[in-house]
């Protein structure tokens, strides 16, 4: 449309972040940002002291990321026209067509009062009206009518006298205007008159946190959402890591169009209803079947891209099964199962690494049988125009399908996959060893999980285990680098230590949940109408404690091997099952969890928690990430910018947390990474919980207009074709939590080191064949080079927008990962050739764009708006902008650019 956004417009969003605040002021070039929800408690305070705009400086990290903000609608907490001046088809206001004067006479008066009471809710001379709410303007003709009528109406009677509108604006004004305009014009407007009065010390104060958490009132705090619908918010997470590797595979080929659908996919689930979990369970389904079709059509292309770069043989069928082994966490890839059954057949796999840096993984492939060896070699260079294949180290682990899942392979074969290429792949192959015998695990270092083996006897085999201290009342499981202490009686984790150091930390895992409120059930009158649900996470009693579930001995396994030790734990009731993994020279621990289905026999709702307990006195200070990006410091019952009266102690102290949370002290820190959003929170000093799930029976009157309930099956269609019935069993989910133990205030640093991993795991493309296949290479990057990028800088995008016969366009964005005095050394600005990093392109031109790309940030930043006058002037500290012909930049703390590169063919 040719037209450059520069005011953000998200009215209905339930709070806001600071990392999206900052990265649209500073990256994007927004001059403002207006939106409907705040806290209530935090709006009657900027009623009282006409604070309902102002000023949001949401980074210690980011240069100039000062814009103005304010609230829509009257300053209400939500959106929409004045209270009688809904003039959509959908809405009982009259019209203002068809009345008499004197009717619209009395309407423009009781108008001009509610003006006067939205003026007195900010400073200024210029307030904003928004006329207009969800699903309006369906007959745009008849509310654009209405609208010429008022603004007619309330003119003439003001000119004529017949509203004395200075008697009722006084004493700040003493007659008013009313136009059509729009968000960029009213900046303007509000821009012009804040240069004024900031010669006079100016009139509004700077907000430096975030919106975090939103409530409406006393009992009703929207941190449930956080963690509504954890299926579908993993698969948004599988989704965007996913798009993240293809679209840097899509660099090597020449059809960027291959992409669309994930990309619209995933534009689509940040909808503010859709990865919050907040829709109705038809609309859920839809989300993520448009994510799973995105995934499926960008992996035919990734690929036949693949497949096109490694096969020498392509027109003889090479590689011509390869797939992705999307289900790799429920224990399913078909093309390494059905290989694995079969003497003689290869397995290949490739194993793609999106990071901007070599790295090490552990790989989990399913295989099918554990009664022949398996040989695990990855392809190397062995000279100049010959490779072959070096002999790497595994282990097989029984599957205990916890997930209960019908195609799950009864075996997982973990191996090492070393030093994978930055933004690139490396290959490996899994081949039948005939008459080998087993290199599964032994029967003296792990419980055989037969059903014939009894529980007994498993728990006899528990404790001859070699790692298991006879005099305590634990058993240790190293890594090498680490040390993770297990209680003998149950296998729960109770302490991570340093191998070698003094360090060791209480870290005991507990699981359980709280009662959801049910009006039916627990109101205490009948003015108590606040359920939980899909948005507002309420206990059933405000001060309620976690219901702990006791672990259950008689299902603990121990699994060790050298590479790997699994220990299974089970709680009562059968319906959470976890397995804590440790890998050989690892710093963190694994904890994969199974939860559901969530009983509900007993008419009460559940919100599944786990929680990590140590002795690190955090004092109520605990740490969430922002989008991934900074951390923002919390602190338990507080909030930054009003005095908060107290009324959920529970629910009122969760927060998002996207990545990662931490807590720690002047001698320990002790770091979660997550594998989706979750909500969170440090409810006592030293300890840590994240929600995983939640099954809800009623509904939380916010809009969804149904019970968080989902099933295995699904549900009959809704009214009038059908009664919306759940059909199956309860929702199973299988998650991952990264734990990681650091010296004191580390926790930021040992977090960020945790996060990119966890966002984007390693993907494994597998392919089978009776023969052996020919490789062209034993690997590749799609940079063009085998260079690795710094450890605090990641490739946040190297996509390609554009293409013809003899060049092509790559958008290449940048970000240094770590905030200031995070790491004496990884805080630190990052000097980068860009030409370096790409020295496998001709590069025919490099220009700097803003983080959306859509215009050059030179350009940009000579027209936006200054909010502080005093800083008009200065310098942004960087002296490369616009100046990139011999590509050398300089990367600040948590700092993202973005470059429009042209390279020739």
């Amino acid at each position: 449309l040719g037209v450059v956004p520069r005011v953000g417009w998200q009215l209905d969003p339930f709070g806001h972040s600071a990392t999206q605040a900052s990265l649209l002021a500073s990256k994007v070039g927004f001059d403002a940002l207006y939106f409907g929800r705040i806290d209530y408690q935090d709006l009657q305070r900027r009623h009282d002291e006409q604070q309902c705009e102002g000023f949001w400086s949401a980074s210690s990290n980011l240069d100039d990321t000062t814009m103005f903000w304010g609230l829509t609608g009257e300053y209400g907490g939500n959106y929409g026209p004045p209270p009688g001046f809904c003039f959509d088809v959908h809405c009982n206001d009259d019209y203002l067509l068809g009345q008499d004067d004197d009717t619209i006479l009395a309407r423009m008066v009781e108008l001009v009062k509610f003006l006067k009471v939205q003026s007195d809710r900010t400073k200024g001379r210029n307030i904003m009206l928004t006329m207009g709410e969800d699903f309006n303007y369906e007959n745009a003709f008849i509310y654009y009518e209405n609208i010429d009528r008022m603004i007619f109406s309330l003119m003439e009677y003001q000119e004529s006298g017949r509203i004395d509108v200075a008697s009722i604006l006084a004493p700040r004004f003493d007659r008013l205007n009313m136009f059509y305009s729009n968000p960029n014009e009213y900046t303007d407007c509000k821009h012009q008159e804040i240069s004024e009065a900031q010669k006079k010390n100016g009139p509004f104060e700077t907000k430096t946190d975030d919106f975090f958490p939103y409530s409406d009132r006393p009992n009703g705090f929207w941190t449930g959402y956080f963690t509504s619908r954890p299926a579908l918010k993993r698969l948004e997470r599988v989704g965007s890591s996913f798009l993240l590797a293809a679209r840097q595979i899509t660099a090597m080929a020449n059809d960027a169009g291959s992409l669309d659908s994930l990309e619209k996919a995933m534009g689509t689930a940040q909808h503010h209803d859709a990865v919050s979990g907040t829709s109705k369970q038809h609309v859920a389904y839809d989300y993520a079947k448009m994510i799973q079709a995105g995934i499926n059509d960008a992996a035919k292309f990734v690929v036949e891209t693949l497949r096109l770069h490694f096969a020498a043989s392509v027109d003889k069928g090479d590689l011509g099964n390869l797939v992705l082994c999307q289900l790799r966490n429920e224990t399913i890839c078909n093309v390494t199962q059905r290989a694995t059954q079969v003497q003689g057949s290869y397995v290949y796999l490739v194993v793609y690494n999106a990071l901007a840096r070599e790295r090490s993984e552990y790989i989990a492939v399913p295989v099918a049988v554990n009664d022949s060896k398996f040989k695990v070699s990855k392809l190397v260079v062995a000279s100049e125009d010959h490779n072959s294949w070096q002999d790497v180290p595994s282990a097989i682990v029984p599957n205990e399908n916890h997930a209960g899942s019908k195609s799950a392979a009864k075996f997982v074969l973990h191996f090492p996959a070393e030093d994978i290429p930055a933004a690139g792949a490396s290959v490996y192959s899994i081949v039948m060893v005939p008459g080998a015998t087993s290199n599964s695990l032994s029967p003296a270092s792990y419980s055989y999980p037969n059903p014939a083996v009894s529980r007994t006897l498993r728990r006899k085999l528990l404790q001859k285990s070699n790692s298991y201290d006879s005099i305590q009342d634990f058993f240790v499981v190293s890594s090498g680098q680490i040390e993770a202490r297990f209680s003998h009686s149950h296998g729960i984790l109770t302490h991570i230590c340093k191998v070698g150091g003094v360090e060791c930390q209480s870290a005991h895992q507990e699981w359980g949940y709280y009662t959801s409120f049910d009006t039916t059930k627990h109101a205490k009158s009948k003015d108590d109408t606040q359920n939980s649900g899909a948005y507002i996470f309420r206990p059933s009693d405000p001060n309620q404690e976690l219901h702990i579930l006791e672990p259950d001995p008689s299902k603990s396994l121990v699994y060790k091997s050298d590479l790997v030790t699994e220990v299974h734990s089970a709680y009562k009731g059968g319906w959470i099952k976890q397995i804590t993994r440790i890998y050989s020279g690892q710093e963190h621990v694994e904890v994969i969890y199974t939860v559901g289905p969530i009983p509900i026999a007993d008419g009460l709702g559940k919100e599944v928690v786990t929680r990590y307990k140590s002795s690190i006195d955090n004092k109520g200070i605990f740490y969430t990430d922002s989008n991934a990006r900074e951390f923002m410091k919390r602190k338990r019952s507080f909030r930054p910018t009003w005095n908060m009266t107290e009324f959920q102690p529970v629910s009122g102290n969760y927060y998002p947390v996207n990545a990662a949370m931490y807590i720690e002290d002047d001698d320990m820190a002790l770091s979660i990474a997550t594998d989706r959003s979750q909500g969170g929170g440090s409810l006592s000093d030293g300890s840590m919980e994240l929600m995983v799930h939640r099954r809800l029976l009623v509904d939380d009157s916010r809009g969804v207009g149904e019970a968080l309930n989902e099933t295995d099956i699904g549900m009959t269609h809704y009214p009038p074709y059908g009664g919306a019935e759940r059909i199956g069993n309860g929702l199973v989910i299988t998650g991952k939590h990264r734990l990681a133990l650091s010296s004191g205030r580390s926790g930021a640093r040992v977090s960020r080191s945790l996060m990119d991993g966890a966002f984007s795991e390693p993907l494994v493309f597998a392919a089978s064949s009776h023969q052996n296949v020919v490789f062209r290479a034993p690997s590749f990057s799609a940079i063009g080079a085998s260079l690795v990028l710094p450890k605090n800088v990641m490739l946040v995008t190297f996509a390609q927008i554009s293409s013809s016969a003899t060049d092509r366009t790559i958008l290449m964005r940048l970000g240094h990962q770590y905030g200031k005095g995070e790491d004496d050394k990884l805080s630190k600005s990052v000097d980068l050739d860009l030409r370096f990093i790409l020295s496998g392109y001709e590069i025919i031109s490099i220009s700097e764009k803003t983080l959306s790309g859509n215009q050059d940030l030179a350009d940009r930043e000579e027209l936006m708006l200054h909010w502080d006058e005093s800083t008009r002037n200065q310098s942004t500290g960087r002296e490369d902008i616009g100046s990139l012909d011999d590509g050398k930049i300089t990367l600040n703390s948590m700092d993202i650019r973005t470059f429009e590169v042209k390279v020739r063919i």
